[in-house]
């Protein structure tokens, strides 16, 4: 399983490459520029489906999960121990 610095790591090359979204660094706040509205969201999380095969459920976020790439990528990492997911 990946760790959650890979996970980040990923999460911004998603940002820079998929969503054409240059984010400064893993602790952004990506709420608070802006940088992640809700077009971008639905984006993001079908992105993340793509890429780590883990479901994210809109309902079962909380804001601050999505402040940063880091956030974001312990969602993930936190998703796929629940999954038993290997990426």
């Amino acid at each position: 399983m990946p760790s959650e610095e890979i996970v980040t790591t990923a999460i911004l090359k998603i940002f820079r490459e998929r969503l054409m979204l240059e984010v400064e660094s893993p602790e952004q706040d990506l709420l608070s520029t802006g940088a992640l509205d809700s077009l971008r969201l639905v984006e993001l999380l079908f992105q993340i489906e793509q890429e780590f095969s883990v479901r994210v459920e809109l309902d079962e976020l909380d804001i601050e999960d999505l402040r940063s790439a880091r956030s974001i990528a312990r969602v993930i990492v936190n998703q796929q121990v629940l999954d038993g997911s290997h990426v």
